[in-house]
C-alpha cells in the first residue's frame, strides 16, 4: 500500500490525481477551503482559475451549502489580508509572501466574490444534471427531458407489471411458493429496490431459465403426490423398523410420534389437489435428512426412493426461487427503465446512469477499473469528456469514501482517461465510510486510492481536546487491522489543543475524557437487550441530569468558552429511531429538554398515507367508501373476509359503523390523540402486528404521526381543518419538515442525534450508550450482498461463505460507525458497556462479540461475562498514558435527578405555543406495578428501572423489543431473596424462593398439561430445572408437589374442581392486555376501592394512555371464565400457615388486590366484546390467587384465595379508566 505524506495546502500540487486522506476533526474543510483560495489566485500552478471553473462535488445539498459558505468566508479573509489586516493564519501568511502582485490578487478575489453564485459547487446529481442539460446535443439527451425527485410510483407500477405478466400465469403449486414469500407486488419490489441500483451486483450461479424449472417443478410435485398416495404406508413400515434418533422422532416405545405427526401431515397434502408439500415436514422426511441413533444405516436410495423424490423436490424447490429473483430483477429493471423513458422522466440516479453511458463507460465492479461501452460511438464520447473536462479543469471531490462505483466510473473518464493532464483531488476518509445503506462503496475508495498518483494526509485534529484525541488513538491502537482491511489503517493524530477545552467541575478537570461505563449483569439470567436498553438510557439520562443541575450553579463550566455547560452541548448518539425513544423518555422523566434531529420524513411513510384513510373515515362516519378504504389499510387490519361481511351482513355492518361512530364522538369530546388510541386498542393495533418484523418501525411511525396531529389539532379549528392539514403534509413534506427543523434549532435542548447524521458534527459532550448491545442477527439477510475480488456478489443461495462475507463487512462498517461516534465529541465522551446476551437452552449466550466494539476490545467469543467485559476494558485504559484519557466506570443505580431549573428553555423569546409534554396529560403505558409505586418516595431497584421506562418508552414506540416484540414486562417478584434459608429437609416449604424460582414455577406451570400431569411433568421438568439452575436434588420434591397441585380444591360460589380438570382447551396461558386509560388518577382510583373494602393507598402518577399487564391464567369451567394467578411467597413451613387469613394480609402487602381487580377488569372488557349475550354475574366464575407452597390436595382451603369483585365496582372501574365521572 502506497504510504502517505503529510498535506502542506501550500505546496500541494494540483496535477494528476491525487488523493487527501483526512481524519476526523483534521480541518478537512478548511483545506479545501485554502485549496480553493490558491486555485483562485494561481499560486503554485500557470495561471489563476475562475470560479466557474474549479469544479467541487459532494454529497448533499447541506454540505454544498456549507462548503460554499466556507469557501466564500476564506475568500473574504484573503481579502482582508490584501487589504493589509493582519492575520494570525499561517496558510494566510505564506499566501501573502507569494503574491506576487497584491493589487491583481485584490481584483481576482473580488471578483470572485461577485461571482461566487455562479461557482460549481455541486451535488453529484447536480453537476450531472448541469451537464446533460448543458450539452445535450453531446451527451444524446433529449432537450425536453423532465426531471423528477420521485420514481417510486414508476416502479411500484413496473413490479405490478411484472407481477400479471409472470405471477398470474404460473401454477397453484408455484404460486403458493412465490406468494409464500412475497405476499404482493410490493413486497417483491421491497426485496429488489436495493438490487436495482447496484446494476454491476453479479449472480456467480448459472441460473437456468426459470419457466423450465418452473415446469420441471410441478411434474416432481405431481409425481411425489402420487407416489405418496402409493408408497406412503410401506415406506413408513420400512422406516419405523430403523433405530430412528428419538429426539428427532419421537420414542421408539410411543412409535415415533414425532416421525408420524409429519407422515400425517404429508398424507394430509397428498390428498389435496394443489399447493406444495409443508416445507417442515419435507425436511423432517428427506431421505438426506433422516438422523438414526449411532451405529443405525440408512437403507439405499431405492428402497427409500418415495423420500429420494422429497429430496430432489427440496433441491429443485432451493433453485427455483433463485431463479425467479433474477427474472424479476431484470425484467422490473427494465420494464422501470422503459416506463421512465415513455414518459421522458430522470430520476437523480438516471442522470448519473445517462452521463456514463454518454461517456461510454460502464461499471465493471467497485475499482477503478471502467470500460468504454462498445455500442457509443467512442469519438463522441472523448468529444464530450474532453469538452467537461476543459470546463472544469480542476475537480475537487468531497467525502469521496462515499463514492460509488458508477460515480467513480465518471471522473475517472473526465479526469484520469484524459490525454493533457488535469486536476483531480479525492478528499475523504475511508474510516467514515459508513452510508453503504445508500450506495457507498468503499471498495471502490480503495481502487483509488491504488491507482492515485500520490496520497496525502492530515494529521492534526482541531475539534477534540487533547484528552480526547489520545483516547481515540489508544482504542483504536490496541488492534491490529482495526478495521478489519490493511487498505485502511488507522494512523494517530496529534492534537492541537494545549489543554484549554476542558469541562471543569468545581474548577477541576472533569475526569477521563473518556468513560467506559461498564453495566452489571445477573450472573443466572444474563442480561437481555431490552433490560440494557433501559437501564443505560437511564444512565445517560442520570449522568446528563448531574451536569446540568451542575451547571444551574455555575459549576460546571466549559474552560475555554468560559460559560457554563449548556443542555445544547450535549448529544446522545444512537443507531436508530428507537434507541432515540429509549434515551428521550428517560431524559424526559427527568425534565430535560431533547430533541430527535432525524433526517427521516414521517409523512412519507406508509403508515402517514393509510393514516389519511383511517381520518377521513373517523371524520365522516357514515360515508361507506371512506370507511371501505379505511378497512383495507393494514392500519385497520381487516381481512377480505371482514370487508365482504360488511357489505353484506347487516349485524356486521351495524357493527363496524358503531365503532367509527364511537371514534369519531371521541375525536369530537376529547381529541384526535384519544380516538386514535381507541382505534388502535379497539382494533388491535398491537396485537396484530406483533409477528411483522418491521413492527417497531411502523408503530414507532403510527406514534409519531399521532403526536403530531395532536399539535396541529390545538391550532386548527375542527375535525376538516385537521384533515385538511394532515393532507397537505402528505403532499408536502418538506415544507413541514423545514418548519420543525427551524424551530428545534432555537431550542437549547439535549441533542438526540443518529450516528449517520452526525457525521460531520461536533458537539461538546457525547453520551454512546447503545453499541455494545448487537444487532438482531437471527435470519439470514435478504438479498444478500457482498464484495469478493473488488466485485459485487448477489448470493442468492445464500451460502455460509456468503453470510460470513457479509458479516464481515458489515462488521467493518460498524467499526467505522463506531470511529465517527468517537470523534464528535469535543470535550468527553460516555461509552455504554453491557454483556448483552441471549438465555439459550445450552445456558447463556454473550452476544457483545459480534459488535464492533466488542471486536475493539478483544472479545471474539459468546462465552463472555462480566468480568471478561470489565478486564478488557481496563486493558484498553491501561495503554492511554494518564487517568485522565480512559477510566472504566460502573453504571450504579441512579435517583431521578429532576432538572428544576429552566436548562431547556429556549435561549430565544418564547414560541407562540408549545405543546406541553411532559406531565399528567403526557401519553404513556403504566402497569400494576407502577400503580402501586408511592410516587416520588418510591425505591427504584435495576427491575423497577427498565419497567419504568418501558412503561413511558412504550408510548414513543410502541411494542419495541429485542427477541421479540413483545413489550418487556418484569414482574415484580412474590418476594425477595432471603439472605439465608433452612438447608434441613427437602420440602415444598424449604424450596428455594425469590424471582428466579418463581420464575421456574410459573414456567413449568405453563408447559405442563394439567389433565396429564404424570405424562407431561417429566418431559417439561428436567429441562426446566436446567434452564433456572435448579439442583436436580429437587427432581422428587417437585414431582411430587406438582401431581398434588392439580388435585387441589377449588372452590368458588358454584361449587368445587381442580386444576387437573381443565383441558388445553380451556386453558388461555399469560394473557398480555392493554386497558386505555384516560386521565386516572390516584384519588379518584383509592376513593373507588376504598368504598368496597379494598387497600386504596396510590401515589402514582396521573396516567393517560394505556394499561399493560399479562394474566398468568384464564381458563373457563362450566361455562364461566376465571383468572388465576400463581405466587410461590413463603408463608410458613407448615399448609395451616397458608389459610385464607394469612394469604389475605399477603395480598395486602403486595398490593395482589388491585393486580387482580386489574385483571378483572380486562376480561370484563374482553368477554363484553367477544359474547353476544355477556352477563358478568354469569359469564364471570372469578380471580383465583394460588399460593403453591400451601395447595395440596389432602388440604382443602389452604393456599387459594378466592374473590369475585362486585360487579357495581367492576362497571364504575370502566368508567373511571374511559375518564368518566362517578358518583360514589
Amino acid at each position: 500500500m502506497q504510504a502517505s505524506m503529510p498535506l502542506d495546502a501550500f505546496t500541494l500540487p494540483f496535477d494528476g490525481a491525487r488523493l487527501i486522506e483526512a481524519s476526523a476533526g483534521t480541518g478537512k474543510t478548511y483545506t479545501i477551503a485554502n485549496l480553493y483560495l490558491r486555485l483562485l489566485l494561481g499560486i503554485g500552478q500557470q495561471r489563476p482559475f475562475k470560479v466557474e471553473e474549479i469544479l467541487v462535488v459532494t454529497f448533499t445539498n447541506a454540505a454544498t451549502s456549507e462548503l460554499r459558505d466556507r469557501i466564500r468566508r476564506r475568500i473574504q479573509d484573503g481579502f482582508r489580508l490584501c487589504l493589509g489586516e493582519p492575520s494570525e493564519d499561517r496558510f494566510l501568511t505564506q499566501l501573502l509572501h507569494a503574491l506576487p502582485d497584491r493589487q491583481l490578487a485584490l481584483r481576482q478575489l473580488d471578483l470572485a466574490l461577485k461571482t461566487l453564485d455562479e461557482a460549481a459547487i455541486y451535488t453529484i446529481h447536480g453537476f450531472c444534471q448541469r451537464v446533460l442539460s448543458d450539452m445535450a446535443f453531446e451527451s444524446a439527451l433529449l432537450f425536453e427531458s423532465e426531471f423528477t425527485l420521485d420514481d417510486s410510483e414508476l416502479l411500484s407500477m413496473a413490479a405490478a407489471d411484472f407481477w400479471r405478466a409472470h405471477c398470474y400465469p404460473l401454477s397453484a403449486d408455484i404460486a403458493a411458493m412465490v406468494q409464500a414469500k412475497f405476499a404482493s407486488p410490493k413486497a417483491l419490489e421491497q426485496e429488489l429496490k436495493s438490487l436495482l441500483g447496484a446494476r454491476d451486483a453479479v449472480v456467480e450461479l448459472q441460473m437456468e431459465d426459470f419457466s423450465k424449472l418452473a415446469s420441471g417443478f410441478s411434474a416432481r410435485i405431481a409425481r411425489l403426490r402420487l407416489a405418496w398416495q402409493r408408497q406412503a404406508e410401506d415406506t413408513l413400515t420400512t422406516l419405523c423398523k430403523l433405530p430412528l434418533n428419538g429426539v428427532s422422532y419421537g420414542k421408539a416405545a410411543d412409535g415415533f410420534p414425532k416421525l408420524k405427526n409429519h407422515w400425517d401431515t404429508m398424507t394430509a397434502w397428498s390428498l389435496r389437489c394443489e399447493g406444495t408439500p409443508p416445507e417442515k415436514a419435507m425436511q423432517a422426511v428427506a431421505y438426506g435428512n433422516i438422523k438414526l441413533n449411532k451405529g443405525g444405516q440408512l437403507p439405499g436410495p431405492e428402497t427409500l426412493s418415495l423420500l429420494v423424490q422429497i429430496d430432489e423436490l427440496l433441491h429443485a424447490q432451493e433453485n427455483l426461487m433463485p431463479a425467479f429473483l433474477v427474472l424479476a430483477k431484470n425484467e422490473i429493471q427494465a420494464r422501470f427503465d422503459g416506463l421512465k423513458a415513455e414518459r421522458n422522466l430522470m430520476a437523480p440516479d438516471d442522470l448519473l446512469k445517462h452521463l456514463a453511458k454518454a461517456l461510454g463507460v460502464q461499471g465493471s465492479g467497485s475499482g477503478s477499473g471502467f470500460e468504454p461501452a462498445s455500442e457509443i460511438d467512442r469519438e463522441i464520447a472523448l468529444r464530450l469528456s474532453s469538452e467537461v473536462a476543459s470546463r472544469f479543469p480542476m475537480a475537487l471531490i468531497d467525502e469521496f469514501q462515499d463514492t460509488d462505483p458508477l460515480q467513480f466510473a465518471i471522473f475517472s473518464a473526465l479526469y484520469r482517461q484524459q490525454p493533457r493532464a488535469q486536476g483531480l483531488l479525492m478528499i475523504g476518509d475511508p474510516k467514515q465510510a459508513i452510508y453503504a445503506f445508500r450506495g457507498g462503496d468503499i471498495h471502490t475508495y480503495l481502487g483509488a486510492r491504488r491507482t492515485a498518483a500520490a496520497h496525502y494526509s492530515l494529521g492534526t485534529n482541531y475539534r477534540s481536546s487533547s484528552a480526547m484525541v489520545q483516547a481515540v488513538n489508544t482504542v483504536f491502537s490496541v488492534r491490529e487491522r482495526v478495521f478489519l482491511s490493511d487498505e485502511i489503517p488507522f494512523e494517530p493524530v496529534a492534537a492541537s489543543d494545549s489543554g484549554a477545552k476542558t469541562l471543569l467541575i468545581d474548577g477541576k478537570t472533569q475526569g477521563p475524557a473518556l468513560q467506559i461505563a461498564l453495566l452489571g449483569e445477573d450472573p443466572d439470567k444474563g442480561l437481555n437487550k431490552q433490560t440494557a436498553r433501559a437501564l443505560m438510557a437511564e444512565d445517560a439520562a442520570a449522568h446528563i441530569g448531574q451536569l446540568l443541575c451542575l451547571a444551574t450553579e455555575g459549576r460546571a463550566v466549559l474552560a475555554d468558552k468560559q460559560r457554563p455547560l449548556l443542555a445544547k452541548d450535549i448529544a446522545v448518539l444512537v443507531r436508530d429511531r428507537n434507541e432515540a425513544a429509549f434515551i428521550k423518555d428517560a431524559l424526559t422523566r427527568r425534565n430535560i429538554g431533547a430533541v430527535f434531529l432525524s433526517r427521516d420524513n414521517v409523512f412519507a411513510t406508509k403508515e402517514a398515507s393509510e393514516l389519511l384513510h383511517v381520518l377521513a373515515a373517523l371524520a365522516q362516519p357514515r360515508d361507506e367508501k371512506r370507511l371501505r378504504a379505511a378497512m383495507a389499510t393494514r392500519l385497520m387490519g381487516w381481512s377480505l373476509s371482514e370487508i365482504a361481511a360488511f357489505n353484506q351482513d347487516e349485524e356486521a355492518r351495524r357493527q363496524a359503523l358503531e365503532c367509527f361512530e364511537r371514534w369519531h364522538q371521541r375525536w369530537q369530546k376529547q381529541g384526535v390523540m384519544p380516538a386514535l388510541m381507541a382505534f388502535a386498542d379497539d382494533t388491535k393495533l398491537l396485537e396484530r402486528l406483533g409477528g411483522d418484523k418491521e413492527a417497531d418501525r411502523r408503530l414507532t411511525d403510527f406514534r409519531h404521526l399521532c403526536e403530531l396531529l395532536e399539535q396541529a389539532g390545538a391550532s386548527l379549528d375542527g375535525i376538516s381543518a385537521l384533515l385538511g392539514w394532515f393532507e397537505q403534509a402528505l403532499l408536502d413534506p418538506g415544507s413541514d419538515e423545514a418548519m420543525q427543523l427551524r424551530l428545534e434549532s432555537e431550542q437549547n435542548l439535549v441533542q438526540i442525534v443518529t450516528i449517520h447524521k452526525s457525521k460531520g458534527l461536533e458537539y461538546g459532550l457525547c453520551y454512546i450508550p447503545f453499541l455494545s448491545l448487537a444487532r438482531d442477527s437471527r435470519g439470514k439477510p435478504s438479498p444478500l450482498l457482498y464484495h469478493k475480488d473488488d466485485r459485487l456478489v448477489w448470493d442468492l443461495l445464500q451460502t455460509d461463505e456468503g453470510v460470513e462475507c457479509y458479516d464481515a463487512e458489515r462488521l467493518g462498517e460498524d467499526l467505522r460507525l463506531l470511529y465517527v461516534a468517537l470523534t464528535r465529541p469535543v470535550y468527553g465522551c460516555r461509552l455504554g458497556l453491557a454483556n448483552h446476551s441471549r438465555m439459550l437452552k445450552a445456558g447463556i449466550s454473550s452476544e457483545v462479540y459480534k459488535t464492533a466494539l466488542g471486536f475493539l476490545l478483544g472479545i471474539d467469543s459468546k462465552d463472555c461475562d462480566i468480568n471478561v467485559l470489565r478486564q478488557a476494558a481496563e486493558r484498553v485504559s491501561s495503554h492511554a498514558h494518564g487517568s485522565e484519557i480512559i477510566g472504566v466506570v460502573d453504571i450504579i443505580q441512579h435517583d431521578l435527578t429532576v432538572l428544576e431549573s429552566a436548562q431547556h428553555e429556549s435561549t430565544e423569546p418564547p414560541s407562540p405555543r408549545k405543546p406541553n409534554r411532559i406531565g399528567e396529560e403526557s401519553w404513556r403505558v403504566g402497569s400494576y406495578s407502577a400503580l402501586i409505586a408511592q410516587g416520588a418516595g418510591h425505591t427504584e431497584h435495576p427491575g423497577d428501572i427498565a419497567r419504568t421506562h418501558e412503561e413511558t418508552t412504550a408510548a414513543a414506540i410502541p411494542g419495541a423489543g429485542d427477541e421479540s416484540f413483545s413489550v418487556l414486562e418484569l414482574p415484580l417478584p412474590d418476594e425477595p431473596e432471603p439472605a439465608s434459608q433452612d438447608t434441613g429437609a427437602l420440602s415444598r416449604f424449604s424450596f428455594p424462593r425469590g424471582a428466579n424460582a418463581g420464575s421456574f414455577m410459573h414456567q413449568v406451570l405453563e408447559l405442563i398439561r394439567f389433565d396429564a400431569v404424570a405424562e407431561t411433568l417429566p418431559e417439561v421438568l428436567p429441562d426446566a430445572m436446567a434452564h433456572f439452575g435448579i439442583d436436580t436434588q429437587w427432581q422428587p420434591v417437585l414431582d411430587t408437589w406438582y401431581q398434588d397441585l392439580m388435585g387441589a380444591p377449588l372452590q368458588d360460589e358454584k361449587g368445587q374442581f381442580a386444576l387437573g380438570d381443565l383441558s388445553p382447551a380451556q386453558l388461555l396461558v399469560e394473557m398480555e392486555f392493554y386497558l386505555p386509560v384516560s386521565r386516572l388518577k390516584p384519588g379518584a382510583l383509592g376513593d373507588l376501592l376504598a368504598l368496597y373494602g379494598y387497600r386504596s393507598d396510590f401515589g402514582f402518577d396521573t396516567l393517560n394512555g394505556m394499561l399493560k399487564g399479562f394474566i398468568d391464567l384464564c381458563f373457563s369451567h362450566d361455562g364461566r371464565f376465571y383468572i388465576a394467578d400463581y405466587k410461590s411467597n413463603h408463608l410458613g413451613d407448615t399448609l395451616d400457615h397458608y389459610h385464607r387469613d394469612a394469604m389475605h394480609t399477603a395480598i395486602q402487602d403486595h398490593h395482589y388486590d388491585l393486580q387482580y381487580l386489574l385483571y378483572t377488569l380486562a376480561l370484563h372488557r374482553l368477554l363484553r366484546s367477544r359474547l353476544a349475550q355477556y352477563d358478568y354475574d354469569k359469564d364471570v366464575g372469578g380471580c383465583f390467587y394460588l399460593f403453591l407452597r400451601g395447595m395440596s390436595a389432602s388440604s382443602p382451603g389452604t393456599g387459594v384465595y378466592f374473590d369475585k369483585p362486585p360487579k357495581l365496582l367492576i362497571q364504575a372501574l370502566d368508567a373511571l379508566f374511559e375518564g368518566k365521572e362517578i358518583r360514589l
